[in-house]
């Protein structure tokens, strides 16, 4: 048999896998023994048994195992190599294991990595809103993510020298997928911020308005390059203002933005047809507001004002003037019960002037004479004659009242006439026995002196104080003129009055009228030209 093939295992020894090679290694770490073919080779035969040509035959399980020419002794004192948990041989070192990435290079715990996601997230919200509004917010945000995206760069760049890109790093493409996407992301997210920069100020605008945050979201789409008069988004969030200030019950606010909307955005119809609706119905429910308050004066402004509009149409003025007149009634009455008749006349006046169907015409008709007869007596204390007119209108249109006819009764009653001499004025003390004036009617300048004193005789007359005052006994109306002069102890008497060279009629006359006293006041001519 050659050597090269095995022998039948006569002594029934159990065979191991060794090499069939006969090459020697020429170095243990140039080979790996678990690599090399291995042959059955048989057990030692027992003692006493050998084979031709074979080695020498040894005892079993003896202290010693047979040696083969390239292949270090075995270990001594056993029959088999010590097992090692693999193929190979006592003696062939174990492969040195390849080194795994340290310190920065090394991947990140989960949940360290998803705490720096949400680190860089917040992050950036918070810079986002240390902007003063959305467009300046996102211009930080923008920055602060390509900032984020180079410092994440440059950790990139360092972990990958620290180890991280060596091809020992089991998590290499994990560890670049996870941080280039973020730095992407960053990126992106920076540039996309940027882009859109121009257009949050309308964004913002929209969202501000639907909020109803109204002067925001003006300042919005101002910034954002709106205005009047073609800007429909501006003159939408005023209409819309206005209207919420409306509902709010503050009209003057309101209606401020309304008529700004019809001031600065004339091209732009509809929202000018909708803030003239819009400030008609604001006037309205504030004058209703005013007039259940109790503020009657400033419900009719607003009523007044309504009804002044050109837009306010038949159908508006049909609603407002019932509401204005009932206004003014309730004005007046209140005025009346303050005895304010000046002001309870005037608003009388316009109940029956300008709304002379409101059923308030029949129900003021008394309270009305009282109001004019109250200012009458009035004015008749202040200036007389502007009393007149009053009592006249009571006489004529309220003689069914009581107050109507007490002013047709005063209508009728004379009046005195008085007046003051000034220089000259004799006294008694100097010799006369009369110094008096009278009235004579139809006085002809170029009278002769019989005709003069035969109508004198009976004139009615008045004395005349040492101080210049007169004053005769009330006198019908009608026209008197005005002579004087006094009479001396002997009976001879001098009269005179004052003629115009220029038209030849007397210069004093009494116009006696209704109601008022005449009053010649002061006169500044001379008592007599010659005594």
């Amino acid at each position: 048999m050659s050597r090269s093939e095995p022998a039948p295992n006569q002594a029934g020894m159990p065979s191991e896998n060794v090499p069939v090679t006969g090459q020697p290694l020429s170095s243990p770490s140039q080979y790996d023994a678990s690599e090399l073919p291995t042959a059955k080779v048989p057990a030692v035969s027992a003692p006493g048994n050998s084979w031709p040509g074979s080695a020498p035959s040894y005892p079993a399980y003896a202290s010693s195992a047979p040696t083969y020419p390239g292949y270090p002794p075995s270990n001594p004192g056993y029959g088999y190599p010590p097992s090692t948990g693999n193929s190979s041989f006592p003696g062939t070192p174990m492969p040195t294991p390849a080194p795994r990435p340290r310190g920065i290079a090394r991947p990140l715990p989960v949940w360290a990595f998803v705490l720096g996601l949400l680190v860089i997230v917040g992050s950036l919200v918070a810079i986002f809103f240390t902007g003063s509004d959305w467009t300046d917010g996102d211009l930080h945000l923008s920055l602060a993510a390509a900032g984020m995206a180079v410092l994440l760069l440059i950790v990139l760049g360092i972990r990958s020298v620290a180890g991280m890109a060596s091809s020992h790093n089991p998590h290499r493409l994990r560890q670049y997928v996870s941080s280039v996407l973020v730095i992407i992301i960053l990126f992106t997210s920076g540039g996309a911020g940027l882009l859109a920069h121009g257009s949050l100020h309308a964004v913002q605008a929209h969202f501000l308005e639907g909020q109803q945050q109204w002067g925001q979201a003006i300042s919005e789409y101002q910034m954002a390059g709106e205005k009047s008069p073609g800007s429909i988004n501006l003159a939408r969030t005023y209409v819309e203002w206005g209207e919420s200030l409306s509902q709010n019950k503050q009209y003057q606010a309101a209606n401020d933005k309304f008529e700004l909307v019809q001031n600065n955005f004339g091209q732009l119809t509809d929202m000018v047809s909708r803030a003239q609706k819009n400030e008609l119905q604001s006037y309205i429910n504030w004058g209703k507001q005013d007039a259940g308050q109790g503020r009657y004066s400033d419900a009719t402004n607003h009523f007044d004002y309504v009804l002044s509009l050109s837009y306010c149409d038949s159908n508006c003025k049909s609603q407002v003037s019932p509401l204005d007149a009932t206004a003014y009634y309730n004005q007046a009455e209140t005025m009346l019960s303050k005895k304010n008749y000046q002001e309870a006349v005037t608003s009388f006046e316009v109940v029956t002037d300008r709304f002379p169907q409101s059923p308030e015409v029949g129900k003021q008709h008394k309270d009305m004479s009282k109001a004019l007869l109250g200012k009458g007596k009035q004015d008749k204390s202040t200036l007389c004659e502007t009393a007149v007119p009053v009592y006249q209108e009571l006489a004529n249109k309220f003689a069914d009242t009581p107050e109507g006819q007490e002013a047709k009764t005063a209508l009728s009653v004379p009046q005195p006439v008085l007046g003051h001499f000034v220089k000259d004025v004799p006294k008694l003390s100097d010799g006369y026995i009369k110094i008096n004036a009278a009235l004579l009617q139809n006085l002809d300048p170029n009278v002769g002196s019989d005709a003069f004193y035969q109508q004198l005789a009976n004139a009615p007359a008045a004395t005349i104080s040492d101080d210049g005052h007169f004053k005769f006994q009330p006198m019908a109306p009608g026209n008197y003129d005005l002579v004087w002069g006094f009479m001396r102890s002997d009976g001879s008497q001098l009269y005179m009055f004052y003629h115009s060279q220029t038209t030849n009629q007397p210069v004093y006359v009494a116009q006696v009228g209704q109601l008022c006293p005449f009053d010649f006041g002061d006169i500044q001519d001379s008592f007599m030209a010659t005594n």
